[in-house]
């Protein structure tokens, strides 16, 4: 990934990133204070599928979502709870 970009395709990217993380918000599924690991898992994922020829701001989003919510479980700040003995 050593792909230089426009400024219109960065405006691109960051409005993939804002909406993408709208939705993350939307879910209800983000429960931490690690916004920049989040962050980071959705610009990688939209970075991914920009180079891979896909342009819709939409799409690159939805994208991103899909995969924050499939590779991660929900996310939490509470402690793993140890099963009984």
């Amino acid at each position: 990934m050593s792909t230089a970009f426009t400024s219109d395709e960065c405006n691109v990217l960051a409005e993939a990133l804002d909406m993408a993380w709208d939705i993350c918000l939307r879910s209800g599924r983000l429960r931490t204070l690690d916004v920049d690991l989040i962050k980071s898992v959705l610009t990688r994922s939209i970075m991914i599928e920009y180079e891979g020829g896909e342009r819709d701001v939409r799409r690159l989003a939805l994208a991103a979502a899909a995969h924050l919510q499939v590779a991660q479980p929900p996310i939490t700040t509470s402690p793993p709870t140890t099963p009984a003995a």
